[in-house]
């Protein structure tokens, strides 16, 4: 339901009330308004710094750095840590429907089945899939 807020269509409620009600939603858009900004500036900075990550994986793959795998910054004292490919897992989520595969042929090809076997036979199946292939960088801030 759409009510629009003016003095003109409200007759029974307390004017104090509606101009306290107004002042709110006024505030409510502002706020709004404010956030959506800043989202499309977050954005816009996420863009530069995957551009300047593929500049680091670039300089990276050279010889002369493969040894690499954390820098401190010394102008915040902030640690970035460099996460090479095949050398990481990524997090992992499982579907339901997935789960119901991996469930299917745990006890499809198991004589005995245990809930331990099966957990372990999961997690190790999902495991191998999540390697990544990638270079990642992680930048830890004290505080």
């Amino acid at each position: 339901m759409k009510t629009e807020l003016s003095f003109k269509n409200v007759y029974a409620i307390n004017y104090k009330m509606l101009a306290n009600l107004k002042s709110r939603f006024e505030s409510y858009c502002q706020i709004d308004t404010r956030i959506q900004g800043l989202n499309k500036e977050v954005h816009s900075l996420r863009n530069d710094r995957k551009n300047v990550e593929s500049e680091l994986v670039s300089l990276l793959q050279s010889p002369d750095f493969s040894g690499f795998t954390e820098v401190r910054m010394t102008t915040d004292n902030s640690l970035i840590q460099i996460q090479r490919p095949n050398q990481w897992s990524k997090a992992w989520t499982m579907s339901k429907k997935d789960l119901q595969i991996n469930l299917k042929e745990y006890f499809d090809t198991t004589r005995t089945p245990s809930a331990d076997e099966c957990f372990k036979f999961i997690v190790d199946k999902k495991t191998k899939t999540l390697v990544s292939t990638e270079f990642a960088f992680t930048r830890i801030v004290p505080e």
